[in-house]
C-alpha cells in the first residue's frame, strides 16, 4: 500500500481531488486573487512530491458551480452559476494547455452532465421560466423532467436527444469499457427498481401475472460509444441498445463492477432464491455463470468496490466484521466493527474506513498487525494508492 499524506500540503485548503493516476494526483482550489475568483489546478507528483499549478481560470464573474471530469489525456472543466448558459474548459493533463474554452447556451436550468469522450458532452436540463411551455410538452410526452442535449465541443453543436430513454440511463448509471478491439463500450444499467421493492411488488402480484405480463423487467444493455454519438447526431428516437442481461417477473439482475477483462453481474431466481454471479468478457462478449452467491443470513451483505473492481462478503459477529473476497481478491480479514464503514481493501490487507465523526475521519487497519491508524481526514484510494486529505 502507498500512503500519500497531503494534509500539510492541503491545511485548511478546499481541495476536492479530481483524479489519482499512476504518476500524480489532480486537484482543484477556488482562491480570490485581487477581489477576484480564480480556479486553480494542481497537479501533485508522486515521484518528486511536489506540487505544481497545472493551470488556472478566471470566469469573470461569482458564484460558479465546478465540476470536473477526467477524459483521456484531458481534464474537462464545467462551470454554472444558475443562469441560460455554462463556461467548459478542456485543459492538457500533461501541460496545462487550454485546448478549448466555449461558452454554451442552455435550454432550461443546469441539472447535471455526463461527459462521453473528450469532444462530446450530454447537459440536462429542468424547467426555467422562458421554456416551461417545452418542458410541460416533453413532460407529457415522456413524464421526464429533464431535456437531454449533446453538445459537440470542438464544432460548437447542439443535438437534442430524442430518445429519453437512454438520455436516462446515461445519467443514472452508465460505465464505460474497452473491447479487445480497442471499441469504447458504453453498458447502461436499467434496474426496474429497487432488489426488495421488486421482490415484494412481484410476491404481491403473483395471483395477477396473466394480467400484468412481464412488464417489471430489469435490463443490462450495451452498446458501442461511437454508435452511439452517431445515433445522437442522426437525431434517431429509438437508439438501438443490445441487451446482454434480462430478469423479468423470475428474478432480478444487477451490475456489480467491471474486474479485470469481465464485466460481474448479479442474478436471483426468485422460485429458488438461488443469487449466482455471471460475467462477460470484455473480449469476446460471452457470458457465463462464475459462481453461486453465498446464502445471506442476519447482518451478512456483499460489499463492492467499484473503483478496484472487487466484490466481497461480508458478515458481522460480536461486534467484529468478516471480509473474504469473492471477485477479485483473495483476502480474508477480520477487523474491528468500531473502525466505521469500509471505504475499500488495499493489497488484501488493509482496510480503509471512514470513522464516524463530527470532523472528516479516515481509519486504517493493518490486518497482519492488528493495528489501526486514525486520521483527521478525507481519503481516496486508487488501487493500491491512498490519498489522505
Amino acid at each position: 500500500m502507498n500512503v500519500i499524506d497531503l494534509r500539510d500540503e492541503l491545511y485548511k485548503r478546499q481541495i476536492e481531488i479530481i483524479e489519482i493516476n499512476e504518476d500524480c494526483i489532480y486537484y482543484d482550489e477556488e482562491l480570490s486573487v485581487d477581489g477576484e475568483a480564480r480556479i486553480y489546478i494542481y497537479c501533485y507528483d508522486l515521484a518528486d512530491e511536489q506540487e505544481r499549478v497545472l493551470a488556472f481560470f478566471a470566469l469573470g464573474g461569482s458564484g460558479f458551480e465546478r465540476r470536473f471530469y477526467p477524459c483521456g489525456d484531458s481534464i474537462i472543466m464545467l462551470f454554472e452559476n444558475g443562469t441560460d448558459s455554462a463556461w467548459v474548459i478542456r485543459t492538457d493533463k500533461q501541460t496545462g494547455a487550454e485546448t478549448l474554452r466555449r461558452k454554451i447556451s442552455l435550454i432550461g436550468k443546469f441539472s447535471d452532465c455526463v461527459v462521453i469522450d473528450g469532444s462530446s458532452i450530454v447537459i440536462y436540463t429542468t424547467e426555467d421560466d422562458e421554456n416551461r411551455e417545452l418542458f410541460l410538452r416533453c413532460k407529457k410526452a415522456t413524464n421526464s423532467d429533464t431535456i437531454a442535449n449533446m453538445y459537440d465541443l470542438e464544432r460548437g453543436w447542439r443535438y437534442f436527444i430524442k430518445d429519453f430513454k437512454t438520455a436516462a440511463l446515461l445519467r443514472n448509471c452508465m460505465q464505460r469499457f474497452r473491447s479487445a478491439n480497442g471499441d469504447d463500450k458504453l453498458l447502461l444499467c436499467d434496474p426496474y427498481c429497487g432488489e426488495s421493492e421488486k421482490e415484494e411488488l412481484v410476491r404481491a402480484l403473483s395471483k395477477q401475472f396473466s394480467a400484468v405480463g412481464d412488464e417489471l423487467r430489469d435490463n443490462i444493455w450495451i452498446i458501442s460509444q461511437n454508435k452511439l454519438l452517431d445515433a445522437i447526431r442522426s437525431r434517431t428516437e429509438n437508439i438501438s441498445l443490445r441487451r446482454i442481461a434480462s430478469a423479468g417477473l423470475e428474478g432480478t439482475v444487477r451490475f456489480e463492477c467491471i474486474s479485470g477483462s469481465s464485466v460481474i453481474f448479479r442474478a436471483k431466481l426468485y422460485k429458488t432464491q438461488l443469487e449466482q454471479f455471471f460475467e462477460m468478457s470484455t473480449e469476446s462478449g460471452k457470458v457465463k455463470p462464475l459462481r453461486e452467491v453465498r446464502e445471506r443470513n442476519g447482518d451478512a451483505a456483499y460489499f463492492t468496490d467499484n473503483e478496484n473492481g472487487e466484490v466481497y462478503y461480508l458478515t458481522r459477529s460480536g461486534g467484529r466484521i468478516r471480509l473474504e473476497g469473492e471477485i477479485g481478491s483473495s483476502a480474508d480479514i477480520t477487523y474491528p466493527e468500531k473502525i466505521g464503514e469500509i471505504e475499500s481493501c488495499v493489497d488484501g490487507r488493509y482496510i480503509i474506513a471512514e470513522k464516524p465523526s463530527d470532523e472528516p475521519t479516515t481509519a486504517i487497519y493493518d490486518s497482519r498487525l492488528h493495528i489501526t491508524d486514525t486520521f483527521q481526514a478525507k481519503a481516496r484510494v486508487k488501487g493500491e494508492t491512498v490519498v489522505l486529505y
